[in-house]
Formats: C-alpha cells, sequence, structure tokens
C-alpha cells in the first residue's frame, strides 16, 4: 500500500542524501532509521565499524609513547 505523506525540504534533503549514500529506497532509509532508534547505544554497537585501512597506527603509537612517558 502507498501513502502520501509531506515532509519539510530540510528534511527531504537529508533523506535524500542518505538514500544516494545506501542506495535504498526512501522506504528503506525510513525503516533503517526507525530501527537505529530503538538500538541500544553502546561501544558494543560500533565492533567492526572501522576497517583496518581506516586505522592510523602512528597515532596509535604516538598515543601509547606519551601516555606511556607521562607516568
Amino acid at each position: 500500500m502507498v501513502k502520501v505523506i509531506t515532509i519539510m525540504d530540510d528534511v527531504y534533503a537529508d533523506l535524500h542524501r542518505l538514500k544516494s549514500s545506501k542506495g535504498m529506497s526512501f522506504s528503506e532509509v525510513l525503516r533503517f532509521l526507525l530501527n537505529e532508534r530503538g538500538r541500544e547505544r553502546s561501544i558494543i554497537n560500533l565492533a567492526g565499524s572501522i576497517g583496518n585501512d581506516d586505522i592510523n597506527r602512528g597515532a596509535i603509537e604516538q598515543v601509547k609513547r606519551e601516555n606511556y612517558m607521562s607516568r
């Protein structure tokens, strides 16, 4: 069943950006956002969300060194 809804232009633009970036339909985007709202927000939900290519190992080592030297 198809329903017509009215939304503000800025909301439409945000939905359209998300739709385009995820390759989803508007219905899928709305379902995704509704499901996200109900999820518990915890660090465990982030597990696996960062790939190895996204990690700046040099920065991690620098923080470790600075932390070690400050002891």
